[in-house]
């Protein structure tokens, strides 16, 4: 429970919990809200912080030596290797140490890529498939990319198109926009117990919980 009790409080997972049992209530469909602090690492852009140490390093030099030293003439060749080598060690070092710099250099298209693959992996290690009328849907939530994926087992997704699942994402998304992550995710989920309803995907009267109602702790990769 690491990562979940670093973004909610025990209040909160209790709501969310809630308003899982309440969401399914009302539909065999079995709801798995999943929470991950990121979908990847992104150490390798540890790099690409690094080069733009290198730069400001080689800028600060350029600017010592016009107007702060400018009796320096040429700039010596060991003083432009030191001053950029130290802008990149120091690049390296905090662009590893701090996610937020690494953040700056990931395109849109990299975040959606390990967030879907991480998602699909969370579908099958959650198992969302074991239900008897294949109706589980996973709702996927990368906190550090700011995504939301809901993947609906294969009985729903022939019901249920995938765009209706849009607002689903947008609580979720608005909810941690606006610092209130719980909310959005509540709303979320009962959103999603009310879509299944409208579409038909009704309570069985043998129906048992076959997934479990807590959400799920996705831990953390930064």
């Amino acid at each position: 429970m690491a990562v979940l009790s670093k973004y909610f409080s025990d209040q909160d997972l209790a709501e969310i919990k809630e308003a899982v049992k309440q969401a399914e209530s009302k539909t065999s469909g079995e709801i798995v809200p999943y929470f991950a602090e990121a979908s990847h690492h992104y150490k390798e852009y540890a790099w690409q912080v690094a080069f733009l140490g290198g730069a400001l390093g080689g800028f600060a030099l350029f600017i010592q030596s016009q107007f702060v030293d400018s009796s320096w003439g040429e700039i010596p060749l060991i003083y432009a290797i030191l001053y950029i080598w130290t802008g990149s060690l120091i690049g390296l070092v905090l662009g590893t140490a701090l996610p937020i710099l690494r953040k700056l250099f990931i395109s849109n298209k990299m975040k959606s890529f390990y967030v879907n693959l991480r998602a699909k992996e969370a579908f099958l290690n959650e198992e969302v498939f074991r239900t008897k009328d294949r109706t589980g849907i996973l709702i996927y939530i990368s906190f550090f990319e700011k995504i939301v994926r809901v993947l609906p087992d294969v009985t729903i997704s022939k019901i249920v198109p995938q765009s209706d699942w849009n607002e689903a994402v947008r609580l979720i998304i608005d909810g941690m926009k606006s610092g209130n992550k719980r909310a959005g995710i509540v709303a979320s989920i009962l959103f999603c117990g009310n879509l299944l309803t409208k579409y038909g995907v009704e309570i069985q009267k043998n129906d048992q919980n076959e997934l479990s109602d807590e959400i799920r702790d996705g831990g953390t990769l930064l």
